[in-house]
């Protein structure tokens, strides 16, 4: 297989999450959904029935979540990314995670660079290059130096058209046996 190597910040635009100064207060008739670290898990995404509503205040623009945008726990012991669906209303993700957007679509899809975020190697290198004694944290460079294997198109393509005389050839097959 034909691969390509690049650093995630030749891929991605990578920023901090929204900064709250206090404690997220979950407020009836909230506007905005604030996603935490414990709102999320590497095999099911963000669970929306759990994450808090709040008022934002503060000058700042938020950086509203959108489909395909990567959020990637910088603290504590699991730093896992994941990708985001479509929000249920106007979100905003914690100052505990990454928020990563990609820039090259051609080249990787969101899923795709969640799913190379979790492998154990890239787990492995997250461990090592933590920071803090009793606290974990990856700073923003550690992040934006992740190497990442990214298949060419070229092979991709291939890929592709291998699935799909599959999926032809189990139609037929499906078709001739029904008649």
């Amino acid at each position: 297989m034909h691969y390509i190597k690049k650093s995630l910040n030749e891929l991605a635009i990578i920023s901090a999450g929204h900064p709250i100064r206090d404690a997220v207060r979950d407020v009836p008739g909230g506007d905005v959904a604030v996603v935490q670290i414990r709102n999320v898990r590497v095999d099911t995404g963000v669970d929306w029935a759990s994450v808090a509503r709040t008022n934002l205040s503060g000058r700042r623009e938020p950086d509203w979540l959108k489909p395909g945008d990567v959020l990637f726990s910088a603290r504590g012991q699991r730093n896992v990314a994941v990708c985001l669906d479509a929000p249920p209303i106007k979100a905003v993700c914690s100052p505990h995670f990454f928020l990563i957007r990609i820039t090259d679509s051609k080249s990787v899809l969101p899923e795709f660079l969640a799913w190379q975020m979790n492998l154990p190697s890239a787990q492995q290198y997250f461990a090592q290059s933590a920071t803090g004694s009793y606290i974990k944290s990856i700073r923003r460079q550690v992040l934006e130096s992740l190497s990442l294997l990214i298949p060419s198109l070229d092979r991709r393509l291939i890929v592709n058209r291998q699935q799909e005389l599959e999926r032809i050839a189990g139609n037929l097959l499906t078709q001739k046996k029904r008649a």
